[in-house]
């Protein structure tokens, strides 16, 4: 994957940007509104597809701001392309894509539902060198499919990390959770991790 090198200034301007503002930057919740406005429409003049999230200050003092292509691949490169630029600066760390976390507590609010994680199963398969996955969702019918779905990949990116998603899943898609899905050999997506992993590695290993 190559960045257009029509697209070099902008990244270069978005850092200086970001370098220019470090003080409101390093006390973020003081200028929470302006700042994430002002973010987005930098990171927009690199790749309208990029998106972002920024953490809270850890233990150690130390914030980090994770450049997301949003699922989408063509906008990984502007992604990389911004990393590699990103200057070395003691209080923020810089993560390409969202990365995987431990989704075992995690809810979504839903209406006046909360589904955590462990509602949601899946079903994976190999098939022709590839992965394709299959995730049951609870509550999921035509009339709530657009906006159950979107709930449903932010929490994909969440359990496996957008890289394999958007990578290493040849096929993605969201049916309605059996009344015992159990019975049918599904497992909670919280268990998928471990097993796409298994069948990833298999793969490379053919």
């Amino acid at each position: 994957m190559c960045m257009d090198s029509e697209s070099t200034p902008d990244v270069l301007s978005f850092w200086l940007w970001f370098e220019n503002n470090l003080s409101r930057l390093n006390d973020f919740e003081d200028h929470q509104a302006e700042l994430l406005e002002e973010l987005n429409e930098r990171l927009q003049e690199v790749d309208e597809g990029l998106a972002f999230e920024i953490s809270r200050l850890n233990s150690e003092g130390i914030r980090d701001l994770v450049i997301s292509a949003d699922g989408m691949k063509e906008t990984f490169p502007a992604v990389l392309a911004l990393i590699e630029s990103s200057p070395d600066l003691p209080e923020w760390t810089f993560t390409p894509f969202r990365q995987r976390i431990d989704v075992s507590e995690f809810g979504l609010r839903f209406g006046d539902r909360e589904l955590r994680a462990s509602d949601f199963y899946f079903w994976l398969q190999t098939e022709d060198g590839a992965i394709d996955l299959i995730v049951y969702v609870p509550g999921l019918t035509e009339e709530n499919r657009e906006e159950l779905t979107g709930a449903g990949f932010i929490l994909l990116d969440m359990t496996l990390g957008e890289f394999d998603v958007t990578l290493n899943l040849r096929y993605i898609d969201f049916q309605p959770l059996p009344e015992n899905p159990e019975a049918d050999d599904l497992l909670p997506l919280t268990a998928l991790p471990p097993e796409f992993d298994e069948l990833l590695n298999a793969l490379n290993e053919d």
